[in-house]
């Protein structure tokens, strides 16, 4: 025991370090260690054999069994062309600051596809937009001065309209005043000779008082009759005083009215002065008009160059802004962001693909038979469809005497690509027949065959589990409760499979055979690509050009995620 205690005492620190890592590399091993990676027990007692790739998805070519006439009927090669092609050019020279889309972008009419750095053309847009402003601020000033000078006129005229209503009232006054001066002068004559029939009086009662006084001296009369005769004089001479003094008056009165008439003429004066100032005014105020007229409608033809200016400069500045005309799906990215271009350098491609043209060279010899409107089939790798010819070209090509049909078909699935082979497929007046690609039949010790395409039973379940551990079975994705690695679908396939279908054919017509029994009508068959199909192998249709697909990559066959340890 003393031994022991001494080792203890003396190494007990040693002792504390290594239980402590033993503890940390079993702690960093069991929770560290990258998901798939095994120990090396683990390792060891793996059954290997157990491990299975899932099951992937073969890729073929599909077309669907149809009626068809092979008598007579005749296939002529051609190309998949796209509706409408675009180009995107620059306008103005300048570099390319950004590029919005990618090619298999599809865009609308209008949209934004890419902008220019032009700085110079939005300076002078810029300018244009000033001047216009200020030709149009000169618009607006002359037609204040217009406004002004119908202010001036509009008061002219009022001032003549006083002016000629105070003339009117100046000549009733001199009618008035003359007619006045008429009656004054007339007063006046009469005043007048009532003095002198008053001093008439005067002088016959002056004479009579003289004769009564030498008949009273002589005593032929009494004192009181001379007194009378007296009496008389004076009353006569009283008289005449009287009438002198209204003559006066009416002489005054003369004078009045001859200054009132001569006041109401020199009124007419003055008011014809205001009449003939007033309509020089107005008169002016009209030239001013015509001539504020004439510089408005100056201003107005500036203002309006200055607005096509601005507006065609705004123009050639939104030429810095590449924008789509129509409808389509980007083909051609030509330039990176960064580059400078120049005016009319293509930029973009556009092409228009939700419906595309099928074009086929016909020989010349064809030209009476073919026609608009006639129904022809097009057929390519992994479609088979009917159409119309839509247009017949109206030449011959000197060189290979041939012409140009064209037929129009609808790509909403975009499976019908610019540049893709297809046939033109004429049909022949024979009776239509159950018709599959002679590609597709099959022979083998039991007979003839197809491989026809069916929906998968159940499809709707999926089974997820690990390359690791292939026990491990769940409904959906996520980790593996044993080793955290991803879980993979058991088989990757959709809902199509491979089904083989025995096929009783009759005859022959080159590219397509007739079935007599073992499908119908609308039944999809595989006609390249069938290659190692086993029943109930995943398919799905191809979507490239080649005729015959390529099989399953490699890749597929292998585990993924497998790590033996590395931790990587």
């Amino acid at each position: 025991m003393s031994k022991a205690s001494t080792f203890l005492k003396k190494h007990w620190f040693t002792l504390i370090l290594l239980i402590g890592s033993l503890f940390a590399v079993n702690w960093f091993v069991t929770h560290k260690r990258a998901p798939g990676s095994m120990t090396v027990i683990e390792a060891q007692g793996m059954d290997m054999t157990n491990m299975k790739a899932p099951v992937g998805t073969q890729p073929v070519s599909i077309e669907m069994v149809s009626l068809r006439s092979l008598q007579g009927g005749k296939s002529f090669p051609g190309v998949v062309a796209a509706l409408t092609e675009e180009d995107i050019v620059a306008r103005i020279p300048g570099k390319v600051s950004h590029i919005l889309v990618y090619p298999g972008d599809k865009v609308k009419a209008g949209q934004l596809m890419a902008t220019l750095d032009a700085p110079e053309y939005e300076a002078q847009l810029r300018k244009a937009q000033a001047m216009s402003g200020a030709k149009r601020a000169e618009v607006i000033s002359a037609e204040r001065e217009i406004d002004h000078h119908r202010n001036v006129l509009s008061k002219a005229n009022a001032t003549t309209k006083a002016a000629e209503a105070a003339r009117s009232r100046a000549q009733t006054d001199i009618e008035a005043s003359d007619i006045e001066l008429q009656r004054a002068k007339e007063d006046f004559a009469a005043k007048q000779a009532e003095v002198d029939q008053q001093k008439a009086d005067l002088k016959f009662a002056e004479q009579e008082l003289v004769r009564q006084n030498t008949l009273y001296k002589k005593g032929a009369i009494s004192l009181e009759e001379l007194q009378g005769s007296q009496r008389d004089r004076d009353a006569a001479s009283a008289k005449v005083k009287s009438s002198e003094a209204n003559a006066r008056s009416g002489e005054q009165n003369v004078r009045i009215a001859e200054k009132r008439a001569k006041g109401a003429r020199q009124m007419l004066v003055e008011n014809e002065a205001q009449v003939s100032g007033a309509r020089a005014e107005a008169a002016q105020a009209q030239e001013g008009i015509a001539q504020a007229h004439a510089e408005a409608s100056a201003k107005r033809f500036e203002s309006t160059g200055a607005n096509a200016e601005a507006a065609g400069a705004s123009s050639t500045a939104s030429y810095r802004e590449l924008r789509a005309l129509g409808d389509g799906t980007v083909s051609e990215r030509l330039v990176s962001p960064g580059t400078a271009v120049t005016v009319g350098q293509v930029v973009l491609k556009l092409k228009t693909i939700n419906q595309v043209r099928i074009q086929a060279d016909i020989p010349q010899g064809q030209s009476g038979q073919m026609r608009v409107g006639m129904s022809v089939r097009i057929v390519g790798d992994g479609f088979s469809r009917n159409a119309k010819i839509s247009s017949v070209f109206p030449s011959v090509d000197p060189q290979t005497r041939t012409f140009r049909i064209e037929a129009i078909l609808p790509n909403l699935d975009g499976m019908l690509k610019p540049g893709m082979f297809a046939r033109i497929e004429v049909d022949g007046s024979g009776e239509k027949e159950l018709a599959v690609r002679t590609a597709a039949i099959q022979s083998d010790d039991t007979g003839k065959y197809v491989w026809s395409v069916q929906t998968r039973a159940g499809s709707g379940t999926s089974d997820w589990t690990c390359t690791m551990h292939p026990e491990v079975s769940e409904k959906g994705p996520g980790k593996c409760p044993k080793c955290s690695m991803d879980l993979t679908l058991r088989e990757k396939g959709g809902s199509l499979i491979a089904h083989r279908q025995v096929v009783t054919v009759t005859r022959s017509g080159g590219d397509y055979t007739t079935v007599a029994s073992g499908l119908k009508e609308g039944d999809k068959v595989i006609w390249a690509g069938f290659e190692n199909l086993i029943e109930g192998t995943p398919v799905a249709e191809s979507q490239t050009n080649s005729s015959k697909p390529k099989p399953p990559s490699e890749s597929s066959s292998t585990m993924p995620g497998m790590d033996m340890g590395t931790g990587k």
